[in-house]
Protein backbone atom coordinates (compact mmCIF):
# COMPACT_ATOMS: atom_id res chain seq x y z
CA UNK A 1 0.00 0.00 0.00
CA UNK A 2 0.82 3.63 -0.18
CA UNK A 3 1.85 5.59 2.02
CA UNK A 4 -0.42 9.24 2.63
CA UNK A 5 1.44 12.11 1.32
CA UNK A 6 0.07 13.97 3.90
CA UNK A 7 0.99 12.25 7.26
CA UNK A 8 3.50 9.43 5.74
CA UNK A 9 1.38 6.91 7.15
CA UNK A 10 1.14 3.57 5.98
CA UNK A 11 -2.17 3.23 7.40
CA UNK A 12 -4.23 3.78 4.12
CA UNK A 13 -7.32 1.79 2.64
CA UNK A 14 -8.76 2.21 -1.36
CA UNK A 15 -11.59 4.65 -1.35
CA UNK A 16 -14.63 4.74 -3.44
CA UNK A 17 -14.33 6.41 -6.82
CA UNK A 18 -15.75 10.03 -7.21
CA UNK A 19 -15.52 10.91 -10.75
CA UNK A 20 -15.63 9.33 -14.23
CA UNK A 21 -11.84 10.71 -14.50
CA UNK A 22 -10.99 8.43 -11.72
CA UNK A 23 -12.65 5.56 -12.57
CA UNK A 24 -10.73 6.24 -16.17
CA UNK A 25 -7.26 6.06 -14.04
CA UNK A 26 -7.61 2.90 -12.81
CA UNK A 27 -6.55 1.92 -16.47
CA UNK A 28 -3.20 2.93 -15.66
CA UNK A 29 -3.31 2.04 -12.16
CA UNK A 30 -4.20 4.81 -10.42
CA UNK A 31 -6.55 4.79 -7.62
CA UNK A 32 -7.74 6.90 -4.65
CA UNK A 33 -6.84 6.10 -1.83
CA UNK A 34 -8.13 7.49 1.93
CA UNK A 35 -5.63 7.79 4.86
CA UNK A 36 -7.24 6.27 8.11
CA UNK A 37 -5.80 8.89 10.40
CA UNK A 38 -5.51 12.05 9.21
CA UNK A 39 -8.34 11.38 6.72
CA UNK A 40 -6.43 12.74 3.72
CA UNK A 41 -7.85 11.40 0.34
CA UNK A 42 -5.60 11.02 -2.83
CA UNK A 43 -4.67 9.34 -5.84
CA UNK A 44 -1.85 6.83 -6.18
CA UNK A 45 -0.12 3.98 -8.23
CA UNK A 46 -1.02 0.32 -7.03
CA UNK A 47 -0.39 -2.68 -8.67
CA UNK A 48 -2.22 -4.78 -6.24
CA UNK A 49 -5.82 -6.07 -6.50
CA UNK A 50 -8.70 -3.65 -6.90
CA UNK A 51 -10.76 -3.45 -3.56
CA UNK A 52 -14.65 -3.05 -4.70
CA UNK A 53 -14.36 0.10 -1.93
CA UNK A 54 -17.96 0.49 -0.88
CA UNK A 55 -16.81 2.23 2.61
CA UNK A 56 -13.10 4.89 2.53
CA UNK A 57 -12.48 4.15 6.22
CA UNK A 58 -11.83 0.72 8.19
CA UNK A 59 -14.30 0.31 10.54
CA UNK A 60 -12.78 -1.55 14.13
CA UNK A 61 -14.57 -3.88 15.94
CA UNK A 62 -14.99 -2.89 19.68
CA UNK A 63 -17.78 -2.87 22.47
CA UNK A 64 -17.54 0.41 24.18
CA UNK A 65 -20.43 1.76 26.64
CA UNK A 66 -22.19 4.76 24.83
CA UNK A 67 -24.58 7.17 26.31
CA UNK A 68 -26.16 9.52 23.99
CA UNK A 69 -29.31 11.89 23.81
CA UNK A 70 -31.14 14.11 21.04
CA UNK A 71 -30.09 17.34 20.65
CA UNK A 72 -33.30 18.22 18.51
CA UNK A 73 -36.98 17.87 19.83
CA UNK A 74 -38.14 14.48 18.09
CA UNK A 75 -42.15 13.01 17.33
CA UNK A 76 -41.41 11.12 20.24
CA UNK A 77 -40.04 13.69 22.63
CA UNK A 78 -36.57 14.68 23.23
CA UNK A 79 -34.31 11.47 24.37
CA UNK A 80 -32.11 12.03 27.03
CA UNK A 81 -29.18 9.78 28.89
CA UNK A 82 -30.19 6.98 26.77
CA UNK A 83 -28.01 4.26 26.47
CA UNK A 84 -26.23 2.00 23.83
CA UNK A 85 -23.08 -0.03 22.87
CA UNK A 86 -20.60 1.39 19.95
CA UNK A 87 -19.79 -1.91 17.99
CA UNK A 88 -17.38 -0.38 15.29
CA UNK A 89 -15.35 2.74 15.08
CA UNK A 90 -14.19 4.90 12.73
CA UNK A 91 -12.45 8.59 12.46
CA UNK A 92 -15.84 9.61 10.69
CA UNK A 93 -18.48 7.85 12.64
CA UNK A 94 -19.50 4.18 14.17
CA UNK A 95 -22.31 1.74 14.27
CA UNK A 96 -24.31 1.03 17.82
CA UNK A 97 -26.38 -0.95 19.14
CA UNK A 98 -29.58 0.22 21.37
CA UNK A 99 -32.88 -0.70 21.84
CA UNK A 100 -34.36 3.48 21.42
CA UNK A 101 -36.00 3.75 18.04
CA UNK A 102 -33.92 6.31 16.28
CA UNK A 103 -34.42 7.74 12.85
CA UNK A 104 -32.22 8.61 9.77
CA UNK A 105 -31.51 12.69 10.55
CA UNK A 106 -31.64 12.58 14.09
CA UNK A 107 -28.63 14.52 15.42
CA UNK A 108 -27.24 13.17 18.75
CA UNK A 109 -24.66 14.10 21.53
CA UNK A 110 -22.70 10.92 22.02
CA UNK A 111 -20.50 9.86 24.64
CA UNK A 112 -18.61 6.80 24.88
CA UNK A 113 -15.62 5.25 27.34
CA UNK A 114 -12.69 3.24 25.19
CA UNK A 115 -12.58 0.16 27.75
CA UNK A 116 -9.42 -0.75 26.62
CA UNK A 117 -7.79 1.69 27.73
CA UNK A 118 -6.88 2.45 30.87
CA UNK A 119 -8.06 5.30 32.84
CA UNK A 120 -9.13 6.94 29.43
CA UNK A 121 -11.40 9.96 29.43
CA UNK A 122 -14.80 9.51 28.02
CA UNK A 123 -14.99 10.71 24.32
CA UNK A 124 -17.52 13.17 23.76
CA UNK A 125 -19.60 13.78 20.09
CA UNK A 126 -21.08 17.08 20.22
CA UNK A 127 -23.04 15.90 17.43
CA UNK A 128 -23.57 13.20 15.49
CA UNK A 129 -25.92 12.46 12.95
CA UNK A 130 -28.21 9.02 12.21
CA UNK A 131 -27.26 7.43 8.74
CA UNK A 132 -29.00 3.80 8.78
CA UNK A 133 -31.18 2.16 10.96
CA UNK A 134 -31.80 -1.17 10.93
CA UNK A 135 -32.84 -3.45 13.92
CA UNK A 136 -31.27 -2.25 16.99
CA UNK A 137 -28.24 -1.25 14.59
CA UNK A 138 -27.66 2.65 14.19
CA UNK A 139 -25.18 3.91 11.74
CA UNK A 140 -24.19 7.26 12.65
CA UNK A 141 -21.74 10.23 11.09
CA UNK A 142 -20.06 12.25 13.75
CA UNK A 143 -20.48 16.07 12.85
CA UNK A 144 -19.32 17.74 15.17
CA UNK A 145 -16.28 17.03 18.21
CA UNK A 146 -13.46 18.61 20.14
CA UNK A 147 -9.95 18.26 18.83
CA UNK A 148 -8.95 16.41 21.83
CA UNK A 149 -11.66 14.01 21.59
CA UNK A 150 -10.91 13.13 17.67
CA UNK A 151 -7.10 13.42 18.67
CA UNK A 152 -8.03 10.82 20.60
CA UNK A 153 -10.37 8.66 18.45
CA UNK A 154 -7.21 9.04 15.95
CA UNK A 155 -5.01 7.02 18.98
CA UNK A 156 -7.35 4.23 19.09
CA UNK A 157 -7.54 3.57 15.41
CA UNK A 158 -3.60 4.55 15.09
CA UNK A 159 -3.04 1.92 17.91
CA UNK A 160 -5.60 -0.63 16.49
CA UNK A 161 -4.70 -0.77 12.93
CA UNK A 162 -0.70 -0.95 13.78
CA UNK A 163 -1.33 -3.80 16.00
CA UNK A 164 -2.75 -5.86 13.40
CA UNK A 165 -0.26 -4.94 10.66
CA UNK A 166 2.87 -6.23 13.10
CA UNK A 167 4.13 -9.41 11.40
CA UNK A 168 3.80 -12.51 13.73
CA UNK A 169 6.76 -13.96 15.34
Amino acid sequence: MPSCPECGMRIVRQASFRSAWEQLLRVLCIYPFRCQLCDHRFLAAFAGPRVDARRDYERLLVGYPASFSSTVQTPRGQIQDAKGTIVNLSIRGCQMRTEVPLQPGAILRLTFTPTDQADAPPIVIEQAVVRSSSGTTRGLEFIRLGAEDEKHIRQIIHDRLHSWMKPAR
